[in-house]
């Protein structure tokens, strides 16, 4: 929960510090967004489809 906290803090903190640099935040995170839609969760999916294989598998 502590490190959870720090990230949003984190967080937080560059979505403030950013704009002063002309970084415009809020197209960063629409594509960090869509950059973990496409390449990270499905990853996530395949590992627990995988599991699941396994645990049925197991159950024959």
């Amino acid at each position: 929960m502590k490190n959870l906290i720090i990230a949003f803090i984190v967080l937080f903190a560059l979505w403030l510090i950013l704009p002063f640099f002309g970084i415009n935040t809020s197209f960063i995170i629409l594509h960090v967004i869509e950059w973990s839609t496409k390449f990270i969760f499905p990853w996530i999916i395949l590992y627990w489809i995988i599991r699941l294989f396994k645990v049925l598998e197991k159950g024959k």
